[in-house]
């Protein structure tokens, strides 16, 4: 019997870290992994402490759009879903479903939002008519007049002439369903 039959680390399992940050959490588990032996008559495997997991948490290594740093209450329910049979110490398997449980997928709609909120310099939760030609004319590829008339129609969604872009943004996902779909993962490149 081998130390990985006892752990039983969950097999198939497609891990959303990206590459880089399996990298280095495996650089960083083996470089703090401590030999670990239940009985005498099964081989050691390397571990590590709660606390020490809770370290490398502090370090801030991941990008916090794309990770959620969990409490150490957070942490310690997702240890206790694992049923691990060693108390306080954890695998390199678990440390990397358990990390990988905190990863925050891009979506594209609240992309959206964000990228609208950067131009809400005053933090008023709307861009009104001229500010919205101006963004659309101005940066990228930008938008002719039809083009502009046509998104300033459907953004006004309350009439008022100014763009309330939450609602904005909830009415094109509402009017289009399929956009729900669309991956966002081009926004995050590291």
């Amino acid at each position: 019997m081998t130390a990985s039959d006892i752990i039983n680390p969950i097999r198939d399992l497609t891990l959303r870290l990206k590459e880089k940050y399996i990298g280095d959490i495996v650089e960083w588990f083996d470089n703090n992994s401590e030999a670990f032996s239940l009985t005498d008559s099964i081989e050691s495997i390397n571990v590590i402490s709660i606390e020490k997991l809770m370290q490398f948490l502090e370090l801030k290594k991941f990008h916090r759009r794309e990770f959620y740093y969990p409490s150490y209450g957070e942490v310690m329910a997702e240890v206790e879903k694992l049923k691990n049979y060693f108390p306080r110490v954890l695998t390199k398997e678990q440390v990397l479903i358990i990390l990988d449980k905190w990863v925050i997928e891009a979506n594209i709609k609240h992309e959206l939002k964000l990228a609208f909120r950067i131009f809400d310099s005053e933090s008023r939760n709307y861009l009104d008519v001229d500010e919205i030609r101006l963004i659309v004319t101005g940066f990228g590829e930008p938008f002719n007049d039809n083009e502009t008339l046509e998104l300033l129609r459907d953004a006004n969604v309350r009439g008022d002439g100014n763009v309330f872009y939450e609602d904005f943004v909830d009415s094109l996902f509402n009017m289009a369903p399929e956009l729900n779909e669309i991956k966002a993962s081009f926004i995050l490149k590291v």
